[in-house]
């Protein structure tokens, strides 16, 4: 599905970061679970120095423990418990309508698990509203890496784009100029965690 360029361009002040999910009791049967946690935590951090605005939400939180500590999620909205698979429910719809200086954001950027389900039903939903959609894919997993991969394509068939952490926030600070750019550029002195997206004889 071909891409409108301009729509592929992350802006301060029109962009918002969703964490979905990342909770306790997934740690132990995720792929790569550490490895996606890592390079989230460096995601938010930038997003922090940023003032992107996060929203978080858990599913079933009861039965499923909260989000992992090592995220620190202090700054952002939530978290939002939830059923359903998707994020955007009622109550984060709401929060979403005034998430950019009173006004919806124009981008959302998604991470979370597992990528096949929470992750991919609110990638819809969020089409579906007009969003669009970066899916973090260094920062996103499933049980098995077949379903995350699988994920990952059927999400840039409806049009979102597929990023690394990186990437994202390469595009989020636009210029070595920006004047966080120093600040941000710390914690990219340690490339993110490989997390098997590429096999790795072509890295």
């Amino acid at each position: 599905m071909a891409v409108n360029a301009a729509k592929a361009i992350l802006k301060q002040g029109k962009t918002a970061l969703f964490i979905c999910d990342m909770q306790e009791k997934f740690s132990k049967i995720i792929f790569e679970f550490d490895k996606i946690t890592k390079n989230s935590f460096k995601l938010i951090q930038a997003c922090k120095i940023l003032n992107v605005p996060m929203l978080v939400t858990e599913q079933h939180p009861k039965g499923l423990g909260h989000t992992v500590p090592s995220l620190d999620i202090s700054t952002a909205q939530g978290p939002f418990a939830k059923t359903q698979f998707s994020m955007y429910t009622p109550e984060v719809k709401q929060v979403v309508s005034t998430m950019c200086d009173s006004k919806p954001p124009e981008s959302i950027i998604l991470v979370g698990i597992e990528c096949h389900v929470c992750v991919e039903n609110t990638a819809i939903d969020l089409r579906n509203h007009g969003f669009e959609v970066h899916t973090v894919a260094d920062c996103c997993s499933s049980r098995t890496q077949e379903d995350r991969l699988l994920a990952l394509e059927r999400m840039k068939q409806i049009g979102c784009h597929i990023a690394t952490s990186e990437n994202v926030i390469f595009k989020l600070l636009g210029d070595t100029m920006h004047k966080d750019f120093k600040k941000v550029q710390k914690l990219l002195l340690e490339s993110s965690v490989y997390t098997g997206l590429v096999h790795s004889s072509k890295i």
